[in-house]
């Protein structure tokens, strides 16, 4: 990806007449824009699937006519799975990434009075 043409076909403009590294610059910048903001919907779709399908779960309990104390000890295994996995993730990952987003939302400019 030295050459300027290749940098412009990721861009889709045409190349700049003589080496420019502002023009490289900002074929960069654009290209990883491109990829947080695809990163962005693949997470909020990801997010948006695992609700609905939560969501679609509790219904389609109610409507098998399960109860809560009926289906109360099936959520609290449930909890404790999730539990553990949350556990396991803080254990395999490390505590970093996930301090590290929500340090992230404290220094968010909507959160500062």
């Amino acid at each position: 990806m030295s050459d300027d043409f290749e940098l412009a076909n990721l861009l889709g403009e045409a190349p700049p007449p003589r080496p420019d590294p502002g023009f490289r610059f900002d074929v960069l910048s654009h290209v990883a824009e491109r990829n947080r903001r695809r990163a962005a919907q693949a997470r909020a779709l990801k997010q948006f699937s695992i609700f609905a399908a939560i969501g679609l779960g509790f219904a389609v309990i109610q409507a098998a006519g399960f109860e809560w104390s009926d289906s109360q000890p099936v959520l609290i295994a449930a909890a404790a799975l999730i539990a553990a996995a949350a556990t396991a993730v803080l254990t395999i990952q490390g505590p970093g990434l996930v301090l590290s987003r929500s340090r992230a939302l404290l220094r968010a400019p909507l959160l500062r009075v």
